[in-house]
C-alpha cells in the first residue's frame, strides 16, 4: 500500500559474488545512526491521505491502456500529415504511457527469486571454534505482504507456494499481511495453498498491520486461529530455536502496538555458542525502538533482521524519493548495515489498493545463513 515518502534507498554493500548469490557480511556498524522515539502515522495519513493517494495512482496507471494506443494512432497521423514535432510528442506519450502497460498489468506478476548469502564478520569466525565456524549456512527462504484478496488470490498463493518449495528452504519464514480487500473472498479459502509449504525446520509466521485492520477490516482473530491448521507457526513476541544454533525471534505488529522485544528475548534460551540469530517482523521502523538495553544484549549483537511492510515503494525511480509506506526510519527498500547486524526489508509479493509495479517486482527471498 504505497504512500509518498522521502526515504532513499540505501547502498547495497556486496563482497563478493558466489553461485548468483550475494555474499555479504552480516554486520557493518552505520556511522552516525540514530535511534529516535517511534510514533505510527496518524489515522488521516493511514486511513484517508494514503487510500486516495493509491486510487489515484492505479486510476492513472489503468489509463495508460487506453491512452498508449491512442497517442500511437496519433503519431502516426501527424507524421503522415507533416506535423513532426507533434508526431514525436505523440510517440512519446504513447512509449511512456506502454511503460505504464507493463508497470500495472505485467510486472506485478513477475515473480522473482533473490538469493543472498550473509557470513559472519572475520573477528567472530575467528573468535569461535573451527566446529561452529565450518557449520553448513542454513537456507532460509522469506516472503511477505501477500496481500490476498481484490486482485491476488488462490492461484497466486499456489504459486508462490511452489516457488518456495522449489528452494528446498531448511526455513521459511511469511513476514504478515496475508490478506488485502477481502470483500470478493473467504480468507481461509485464500490462504489454502500455504498448507502445502515444505521445510526442514518448518513454517513460521509474525502479522502485519493489515491483519491487524490498520486500514481495513481486522483479521488477526481468524488467522490466528488459521494459521496453525496450514502448519505455520503463528510467533507473537516468542523466540524458537532452529536445530542446535539458530535463534528465531518473532515481534508482532508495531503499528498495532502489540510488539515487546524486550519479552521475546527472555525467552531465548540457546542451545549452543555462537548462535545465529534471525529477527522477523513485519515493520523496519521495529529498528528505532531498539533501545540502549536492546541494542548492547548479546542475542542483537550480530543478528539478520528481516522485514517487509514497505513492498519497497513499487514505483522506485533511482535518484529520486521512493514511493513507499510512511516509515520514520530510512529502512524501505533492500539490504541495510545496522550496528546489529544485517537488515532486509522485501518488496512482498502482493499488492493491497494498486498492483502497479515500476523496478520493483514480487519477489521471494533465500538467505544463506
Amino acid at each position: 500500500m504505497p504512500s509518498l515518502s522521502g526515504a532513499a534507498q540505501a547502498k547495497d554493500r556486496m563482497a563478493r559474488n558466489r553461485a548468483g548469490a550475494q555474499v555479504l557480511p552480516s554486520s557493518f556498524p552505520c556511522e552516525g545512526s540514530v535511534f529516535v522515539q517511534y510514533s505510527r502515522p496518524s489515522d488521516l495519513i493511514i486511513k484517508s491521505v494514503q487510500p486516495l493517494a493509491e486510487w489515484l495512482v492505479d486510476w492513472v496507471f489503468l489509463s495508460s491502456a487506453v491512452v498508449a494506443p491512442l497517442a500511437a494512432v496519433a503519431a502516426v497521423y501527424w507524421a503522415v500529415t507533416g506535423a513532426p514535432t507533434l508526431a514525436l510528442t505523440g510517440a512519446l506519450i504513447a512509449a511512456l504511457a506502454t511503460v505504464g502497460i507493463y508497470a500495472r498489468f505485467i510486472a506485478p506478476w513477475q515473480l522473482r527469486v533473490k538469493h543472498l548469502e550473509i557470513v559472519p564478520r572475520r573477528e567472530q569466525v575467528a573468535s569461535a571454534t573451527s566446529a561452529v565456524a565450518g557449520r553448513p549456512p542454513l537456507r532460509v527462504v522469506f516472503f511477505s505482504d501477500l496481500h490476498l484478496g481484490q486482485f491476488k488470490r488462490q492461484d497466486w498463493a499456489q504459486r508462490i507456494t511452489e516457488a518456495v518449495n522449489a528452494q528446498s528452504p531448511d526455513l521459511i519464514l511469511i513476514g504478515g499481511d496475508f490478506v488485502g480487500k477481502t470483500a470478493c473472498c473467504n480468507v481461509a479459502d485464500l490462504l489454502s495453498p500455504l498448507r502445502h509449504l515444505r521445510a526442514t525446520h518448518g513454517v513460521y509466521a509474525v502479522l502485519g498491520n493489515h491483519d491487524y485492520g490498520i486500514p481495513g477490516p481486522d483479521h488477526s482473530d481468524e488467522l490466528i486461529q488459521l494459521l496453525p491448521q496450514l502448519n505455520i507457526r503463528l510467533l507473537r513476541n516468542e523466540c524458537v530455536m532452529i536445530g542446535d544454533d539458530v535463534l528465531l525471534i518473532g515481534i508482532d505488529e508495531l503499528w498495532a502496538d502489540r510488539d515487546d522485544l524486550h519479552s521475546a528475548l527472555t525467552l531465548c534460551r540457546p542451545r549452543a555458542p555462537h548462535a545465529r540469530v534471525i529477527v522477523l517482523g513485519h515493520n523496519p521502523d521495529l529498528m528505532l525502538k531498539l533501545d540502549e538495553k536492546s541494542r548492547a544484549h548479546p542475542w542483537l549483537q550480530n543478528a539478520l533482521f528481516i522485514f517487509g511492510h514497505t513492498h519497497q515503494g513499487q514505483i522506485y525511480i533511482p535518484l529520486l524519493p521512493g514511493l513507499a509506506i510512511p516509515i520514520e526510519s530510512r529502512f524501505y527498500r533492500g539490504l541495510h548495515h545496522t550496528p546489529n547486524g544485517m537488515l532486509y526489508v522485501s518488496s512482498g509479493c502482493g499488492e493491497n489498493s494498486t498492483p502497479t509495479r515500476l523496478n520493483t517486482w514480487p519477489e521471494i527471498v533465500v538467505f544463506e545463513v
